[in-house]
């Protein structure tokens, strides 16, 4: 009796697997067949575009086995399918990219704003969003507010490239109350000229990340003509605190990487719909502190300054692209 027991229920489940199987329901889909294709493009070159994309593919992994993650370097050839999401780490696999005739959904990461806006240009139709991860002017004007509650006016050195970004940037100042001078630095030999003109007319000056302007070669001049002057440099990031910017605020690559996680998980939750291009929403300040002391500038907790930049952004209804 039990063996004819055991057979019927034998027979039963074959009978309910043939029912699965015909109603195009897989077996264990889920645990076998991940939902969601990312292929993350480096640059074998660059250490920073290979570590950022390996530490990528890792936590998308991690986060879960439905991301079937491959990471391409140096990528030169053409992607076919179009359900994936690409993100590319640097300028030069984004160009490749678009330039390879892909038609699908991408997400731009280690690329400046220029560098954006250029490849965009020479590609109006193209279907992605980027994250940018340095300090946005406005965030800047914030900090040198906070740090510096007394200072009205603040100054940018531009190249000419950059000189159609003024209206907006001088339209921001004013919603914080403040006044943004700026000199265009028309040619290296002029940089002296123009620093020392906008010294004249500012309390502070922020830096950018034109590395036509702000150098090697640069920067120990531009910082000791501040100083000249009692004024004083906010760097563009964290590279400008050693040399002797008195602060800035700037994203670390694991802030980078949650914030490019968390575009990708809203790409696969809102209908393959991606953020608007913007800055990273998560930031850090640094500080040179023998700096500030010597300007009798008084620093206060880190937390201070996030907290009340972060509130301001938010008042401001969003702004995505500050500059």
């Amino acid at each position: 009796m039990g063996n004819v027991v055991d057979r019927l229920k034998v027979i039963v489940f074959i009978a309910l697997v043939i029912t699965i199987s015909c109603s195009g329901t897989p077996l264990l889909a889920a645990a076998t067949s991940p939902e969601r294709t990312i292929v993350i493009l480096t640059e074998s070159n660059r250490a920073i575009s290979k570590t950022l994309g390996k530490h990528l593919a890792t936590n998308l992994q991690l986060l879960s086995n439905q991301f079937q993650v491959e990471v391409i370097e140096d990528f030169a050839g053409k992607l076919e399918s179009t359900d994936s999401l690409v993100v590319t780490v640097g300028q030069v696999p984004l160009q490749r990219l678009l330039a390879s005739g892909y038609q699908g959904a991408y997400l731009a990461t280690l690329i400046t704003p220029l560098e954006y806006q250029t490849l965009m240009s020479a590609a109006p139709n193209a279907k992605g969003a980027a994250i940018y991860h340095q300090a946005p002017i406005l965030r800047q004007m914030l900090l040198f507010k906070e740090l510096y509650p007394k200072g009205r006016r603040v100054g940018i050195l531009i190249s000419p490239e950059e000189q159609g970004k003024i209206d907006t940037l001088q339209a921001l100042a004013l919603k914080v109350n403040l006044i943004l001078e700026y000199e265009v630095v028309a040619e290296p030999e002029s940089l002296s000229k123009s620093l020392l003109k906008l010294i004249n007319r500012t309390d502070a000056i922020i830096a950018t990340n034109d590395n036509k302007i702000y150098n090697r070669s640069t920067i120990k001049s531009i910082l000791l003509t501040l100083y000249r002057h009692n004024k004083f440099l906010l760097g563009a990031d964290k590279n400008f605190i050693k040399p002797g910017s008195v602060a800035t605020t700037y994203t670390t690559m694991q802030q980078l990487l949650d914030e490019v996680v968390d575009a990708i998980n809203f790409y696969f939750s809102h209908n393959s719909q991606l953020p608007s291009t913007h800055f990273s929403n998560r930031f850090s300040v640094s500080f040179n502190n023998d700096v500030a002391r010597s300007l009798n500038l008084v620093v206060r907790k880190e937390s201070h300054y996030t907290d009340i930049i972060q509130a301001t952004e938010i008042n401001f209804g969003g702004v995505d692209v500050y500059e």
